[in-house]
């Protein structure tokens, strides 16, 4: 649906600030508006690139969104302790991301090497592998969050041939309760995003099949109650001590056997790297799918009721754990929608190098996020109402954290209302309300939201 200025001119009288958009598929890419470049440290300093940072372009039809990055983000990356010398380079993006995502073949698609995903500052994300095996065989597949966590940077990422990618939650190692590294004493970056328990997780960015992807924390319940809890995923560690079987029961000959857990391995990469040991989860093939064990499907993800989203996505999850770390399958295992394979570019391996075979071949639009694109709906409070614009007779649910009451007001500020808490947790029904727009601010002058009342 499009609002028309009169409905935004209601908003400025009632002065809110903040506009989300209807769309977020379209509003939530960080297009780069100040011409700021990537930097990194180099030599004890921040260096700062050549490159614009952020997504340089957002054009969009009906089906779809086409994304123009460099894949270079605003916060600071490198160094990268495990010794690798590249650092992020330019690449030449565009993204595809189907605007109305559709379920695909039962048991999904299979996340390939490369870019998985991307986030909403235009970095791809790759899924838990990082292209090795034990013996190199392509049976017990080396998992990148375990082999490859001393060659992250501050905000996790690191870069292969100049391709900067995250394999997990693009956070600070210091955001976790337990870091993993100690990389951010001496070279910190802001990351895309902070860690924050107690509110609802932003949209970080958008799998190759339209599904937006979060953080780790999402509202306990599917319906949007229930407060805000960390989504726990429901691939588990197996209870095995040696390697010997797959997940699925499948028996291995002798020769195809992996190191028993524990055991001391030699990573491939860097070269000369020291002997480790390949404790439970070191590889992909440690983990198995437990359906009902956590708040996710097989997929890493579920149907919820989402700020961005108040009548409901499905939505994949940055998985962490109790202390915060980084959680297999971090972002998904496998695709549940229907991909966008063009997404995946050249180089070797599905979705490998630093492209992709994206060409847009029907009429689009350039998003600039103009007054026709959105619809006024407070930002920045931490609770929300649903569905929002509602009709009359509806009834409005209420979610996030919830104050103890709002006021309400009408577009020319006159007190109209008040919900307590209570009502505000089992519902409002509209039919006392005329069509318009109105401020429901919490108690002793809170923060507020509007809603928007339609015919």
């Amino acid at each position: 649906m499009r609002f028309s200025f009169p409905l935004l001119a209601a908003a400025a009288l009632l002065g809110q600030s903040f506009l989300i958009s209807a769309q977020p598929e379209l509003a939530s890419w960080l297009i780069n508006e100040d011409g700021a470049t990537g930097q990194y440290w180099g030599a004890g300093q921040l260096i700062q690139m050549q490159d614009e940072c952020d997504v340089q372009l957002v054009q969009y039809s009906e089906d779809n969104v086409y994304v123009q990055a460099h894949g270079i983000p605003r916060y600071a990356t490198a160094p990268f302790p495990d010794g690798n010398p590249s650092i992020p380079a330019a690449q030449d993006y565009l993204f595809q991301i189907p605007r109305n995502p559709q379920e695909g073949p039962t048991g999904g698609t299979t996340t390939g090497l490369g870019h998985t995903g991307v986030l909403i500052n235009g970095v791809v994300i790759f899924n838990a592998q990082d292209a090795f095996s034990y013996n190199n065989q392509g049976i017990w597949h080396q998992n990148g969050g375990f082999f490859e966590n001393d060659g992250f940077d501050c905000a996790k990422g690191h870069p292969a041939m100049g391709q900067y990618h995250h394999h997990q939650v693009p956070t600070r190692f210091d955001d976790s309760l337990e870091p993993t590294s100690d990389v951010c004493s001496d070279f910190p970056s802001d990351a895309l995003f902070t860690l924050d328990p107690g509110q609802h997780s932003p949209l970080i960015g958008f799998a190759f099949d339209g599904y937006p992807i979060y953080g780790p924390f999402g509202f306990a319940s599917a319906d949007g109650s229930g407060g805000v809890v960390r989504m726990e995923t429901s691939w588990q560690l197996r209870e095995i001590e040696v390697r010997q079987t797959l997940s699925d029961g499948t028996a291995l000959a002798p020769n195809q056997y992996g190191p028993d857990v524990g055991e001391l391995v030699t990573p491939a990469i860097p070269p000369g790297a020291a002997p480790v040991a390949a404790v439970l989860g070191a590889y992909i093939e440690d983990h198995e799918y437990v359906e009902g064990s956590g708040h996710l499907d097989e997929f890493n993800g579920r149907v919820a009721v989402t700020p961005e989203y108040p009548e409901g996505t499905y939505a994949y999850y940055a998985t962490v754990d109790e202390d915060y770390n980084a959680q297999y399958p971090y972002f998904f295992p496998a695709y549940r929608g229907v991909v966008e394979t063009d997404n995946f570019g050249g180089g070797s391996g599905p979705g490998g190098g630093g492209g992709t075979n994206v060409t847009i071949d029907e009429e689009v639009q350039t998003w600039t996020g103009g007054v026709s694109e959105m619809v006024a709906i407070a930002g920045g409070a931490p609770f929300f109402a649903y569905p929002n614009p509602a009709s009359r007779g509806d009834v409005v649910r209420f979610s996030g954290r919830l104050p103890d009451g709002v006021v309400v007001h009408d577009a020319a500020g006159r007190k109209v209302d008040c919900w307590g808490a209570a009502m505000l947790q089992a519902g409002v029904s509209l039919l006392g309300l005329p069509p318009g727009i109105y401020s429901c601010q919490a108690l002793k002058g809170g923060p507020r939201i509007l809603l928007v009342v339609e015919p």
